[in-house]
């Protein structure tokens, strides 16, 4: 019997997730020793000076834009797909965003447009690494630097991302690191701050002495969620009971099934929770410090499947650029037809889906939109093909037979109009 191949992972095992469930009842959450040793063994693993622990990483994000007190209004330039919280950020703290569209063959910020996208009001920038690609870093920090810009790379889906030999994090001003779920380093949550600024590190220590207790409901209603994914994604429960009623919602809500993991709410925050403000854990630590030296050993995994997937010349990857180690967090390809390409993978079972994240440059009920043409194109059209550590030499044959097949006109780049 061939067992369906589920679209992703949980980057630890199921056992670990119930021991880590049995001990999150009564271990210590507020070992500030235990914290700190991370915050410093993770900042070191990236090549920065200093790190930081917060609850989020998009409260990391909060935090040191309004560390720099920067004019209400002042732009900060943002990526068209990333999650909505840090739009709800940025709009909390009474910035404006402007979103610059992305390249499709870098998947970062297409430096034309970047460079005209940037005014006397320009006050900082977030570069995202999406999907686990890293663009050309020369010259964007160039650009940046030549505006004076504040530097925040969201690195969250590009840990052990590399340009010219450096690890991704440690280009900027700050790096931010999302330790949450399907994450290749995955704490249960909490956001990780990097810099080599030691007067910043320091205003922002103590704003993480702001924060309030850590919540132990919220950490066990986080690995609660875990086992549930890491059940859900085991291969025979993934192929005799999710496949079917993932099939059944695609009968009836096609849009629904074709995202990774469903609608998310579209509309403005009033607000930001007080959830948002509860410490990251000693616990969370403790399990950041056990998986942070098997993060690579994953990594070399799934970009050796990505790269035997990527070697079909038929099908449209973005290409990439030379001096990178991209870690192909999520392996995507561009299809003009993605429902009928769902279609086929489903019927000879390999699940796929677009992304999860949002294209916040587009959201009709926030203040401010962008025109975003490519990064419209990359929502959707591009589908993600499974190349995570665990698929067997069998699953990748059975992966590549089944891309053989599908009609070069769905995956032809002329069929696609990207803006450049």
């Amino acid at each position: 019997m061939k067992l369906t191949i589920p679209r992703g992972i949980i980057y630890h095992t199921l056992c670990q997730d119930l021991w880590s469930l049995a001990s999150s009842l009564f271990v210590t959450l507020d070992n500030k020793p235990v914290i700190n040793n991370f915050e410093q063994q993770f900042a070191s693993y990236i090549g920065c000076q200093h790190g930081l622990s917060f609850p989020y990483a998009r409260i990391a994000i909060y935090f040191t834009l309004k560390l720099k007190q920067f004019s209400p209004g002042s732009e900060i330039i943002m990526p068209p797909i990333t999650i909505k919280a840090i739009l709800d950020v940025v709009l909390d703290l009474g910035l404006k965003p402007v979103f610059v569209d992305i390249d499709p063959d870098t998947l970062g910020f297409d430096l034309n447009k970047l460079q005209k996208s940037i005014t006397p009001y320009t006050k900082a920038i977030l570069i995202t690494y999406l999907y686990g690609m890293v663009p050309n870093m020369e010259s964007m920090l160039t650009i940046c630097n030549d505006y004076h810009l504040f530097i925040i790379e969201d690195f969250s889906q590009c840990l052990n991302g590399e340009y010219k030999n450096k690890k991704v994090g440690g280009f900027g001003h700050v790096g931010i690191y999302s330790a949450s779920s399907i994450k290749t380093l995955d704490t249960y949550g909490g956001g990780l701050l990097v810099t080599d600024d030691t007067a910043l590190y320091e205003q922002l220590r103590e704003c993480q002495s702001t924060l309030e207790k850590p919540s132990r409901k919220f950490l066990i209603q986080k690995i609660f969620t875990s086992i549930v994914r890491n059940f859900a994604t085991t291969r025979i429960i993934f192929h005799t009971l999710v496949f079917p009623l993932l099939k059944t919602i695609n009968f009836f809500k096609p849009d629904t099934y074709i995202k990774n993991t469903g609608e998310r709410a579209k509309t403005p925050l009033h607000s930001l929770p007080t959830e948002w403000f509860t410490s990251y854990t000693s616990f969370q630590a403790h399990i950041g410090q056990k998986l942070l030296s098997k993060v690579q050993e994953g990594d070399s995994q799934r970009i050796k499947n990505a790269e035997i997937i990527r070697a079909n010349k038929s099908i449209h990857f973005p290409r990439g650029v030379d001096d990178t180690q991209n870690v192909y967090w999520q392996t995507i390809a561009y299809f003009s037809e993605p429902l009928e390409i769902l279609k086929l993978l489903r019927d000879n079972h390999i699940d796929s889906a677009t992304t999860s994240l949002e294209k916040i440059s587009t959201l009709s009920n926030y203040p401010i939109q962008g025109n975003t043409p490519n990064a419209d194109m990359i929502y959707a059209c591009a589908l993600f093909v499974p190349t995570y550590p665990g698929l067997k030499a069998k699953d990748l044959t059975h992966i590549m037979n089944t891309l053989n097949v599908i009609p070069a006109h769905f995956s032809a780049t002329e069929t696609l109009q990207w803006n450049k």
